[in-house]
């Protein structure tokens, strides 16, 4: 496993900007997020029309300790949420026998379901490439992950992840 751990030391990880723009390349790299925004998410939709799924670093809040400077960080996963019919008929030229039937466990008019899914799994990936393969990180606590369904009256369904990622300081006080 230690061949995977980024040793990234040399990079002041405690600077406000390196915080969040280590998020960003995280994100940016993620197969699943389409685009990358920071700050305040509320204004996403009036400010431009980015694609889907996007995710949003903001840092809430910073504490300087003697030697560590904490972050508490929000992480949101957003996708527009897009209506569906769920109505799949056998086509005419296939037989009632070799007709396989899927049965859909989650029948909805939309896909807020599969969105909650898989921003919630996307939040996982970012949050445990961040604990476990930064050597210059560590998340203190849980990470609370809070759904929300047209949130910001945009359409958008996803995850709200808020946690504490701690940095070394290297000027210690």
């Amino acid at each position: 496993m230690s061949n995977y751990l980024q040793y990234n030391q040399g990079v002041n990880y405690t600077l406000y900007y390196n915080a969040l723009d280590y998020f960003q390349t995280i994100m940016t790299n993620h197969p699943q997020i389409a685009k990358v925004t920071t700050g305040e998410l509320q204004d996403v939709d009036d400010r431009e029309f980015p694609m889907y799924p996007l995710g949003n670093v903001n840092i809430l809040s910073s504490t300087i300790t003697d030697s560590t400077t904490r972050h508490e960080i929000q992480l949101v996963i957003a996708d527009k949420i897009k209506n569906k019919n769920n109505e799949s008929g056998r086509p005419a030229n296939i037989t009632e026998t070799t007709y396989n039937k899927q049965t859909i466990p989650f029948f909805g008019v939309d896909d807020y379901v599969d969105i909650l899914a898989n921003s919630l799994a996307i939040i996982n990936d970012l949050t445990s490439y961040t604990a476990y393969s930064v050597a210059a990180f560590d998340i203190d606590g849980d990470i609370v992950c809070e759904p929300f369904i047209e949130r910001f009256n945009n359409g958008l369904a996803g995850h709200v992840a808020t946690f504490t990622l701690v940095t070394h300081n290297d000027r210690p006080r």
